[in-house]
């Protein structure tokens, strides 16, 4: 055999096993579509450049940024593969998944020092012994607006999940304006329950660090003691810097890195991207989601009939 058929040979070689390397095509992602929503801030697109510097810097691609009118119209171009990556909210994050099962989360923001999530709860008047859901059987119940994650579908759906149909054990379900009317209303006792969120973070004699017990007990409003929560939903992340699963892993894993690493390595960067939320980033995996999750799944979408 001729030194030039050799090396023919050595190369088809090298070729086939690059082919079914488990590597291959994970070097031919050359740049990553940035989706940020307008709504509403028109001058997001200079306000987020250092967060798009520095994605570049830490991916060395070439960051494209899309401006996209309204975080739904953000989330359905995460869907069709319009662009890479998004913050999204949990609720969108959890509609996008159940529509095409193509995203996956890596990263969720932290208000403050606690961990990054939050709670659907059900608050009703304290009493010894302490109330379960059972003692409420019958009585009527306190909902938010029916788009509202804490206040209603969450909880109507998680509730369902466990074996008990709102619905069905509740006499009736009363739409309160805002969670804070809903726990005045369950004092007066024109409601038995009331449902709001919370961070179940922090002193539990300031209602916590932050959700409804906590705005009320910051307005001083009378009777603060004499609320408890009854029930609670598993943790929901605050929100999910999602991606399209199929972008390669390691650029996946670079991206988390580089979020995780955020706040730390660049705060003008961090801020530019989460103003709000001055506690950093923290990792998150799909299932973490689960609470919302649910309020998407067919078997759970009979609970949100409309009176």
């Amino acid at each position: 055999m001729t030194f030039k058929r050799l090396q023919l040979v050595f190369s088809a070689i090298l070729l086939a096993l690059a082919a079914n390397s488990p590597a291959a095509g994970q070097d031919d992602f050359q740049r990553l579509r940035l989706g940020v929503s307008l709504s509403p801030d028109e001058a997001i697109r200079e306000r987020i450049e250092p967060f798009r510097l520095y994605l570049e810097e830490k991916l060395d691609v070439p960051v494209d940024l899309f401006l996209i009118d309204t975080l739904g119209q953000l989330a359905e171009a995460l869907a069709n593969g319009d662009i890479d990556y998004a913050r999204l909210s949990s609720s969108s994050y959890a509609a996008v998944y159940s529509e095409c099962e193509c995203i996956e989360p890596l990263a969720t923001v932290r208000p403050d020092g606690f961990p990054a999530r939050f709670y659907s709860v059900l608050i009703a008047k304290t009493a010894k012994p302490r109330k379960t859901i059972a003692d409420l059987k019958g009585g009527r119940l306190g909902v938010g607006d029916h788009l509202s994650i804490a206040s209603y579908r969450v909880p109507l759906s998680n509730l369902l999940a466990e074996g008990i149909d709102p619905r069905k054990h509740f006499r009736t379900m009363v739409q309160v304006k805002g969670e804070i009317e809903g726990l005045q209303a369950v004092l007066d006792g024109r409601i038995e329950a009331s449902l709001g969120w919370s961070s179940l973070a922090g002193a539990p004699n300031t209602g916590y660090t932050a959700g409804s017990l906590n705005d009320f007990f910051l307005r001083g409003a009378a009777g603060f003691d004499k609320l408890q929560i009854v029930w609670r939903s598993q943790p929901i992340p605050y929100n999910a810097h999602a991606v399209r699963s199929g972008l390669p892993d390691h650029t996946k894993r670079q991206l988390r890195g580089a979020l995780l690493d955020l706040l730390e390595a660049d705060p003008l960067a961090y801020f530019s991207r989460e103003p709000d939320f001055p506690g950093g980033l923290e990792p998150v995996v799909h299932a973490d989601y689960r609470a919302v999750l649910r309020s998407y799944e067919p078997d759970f979408q009979t609970v949100f009939v409309k009176e």
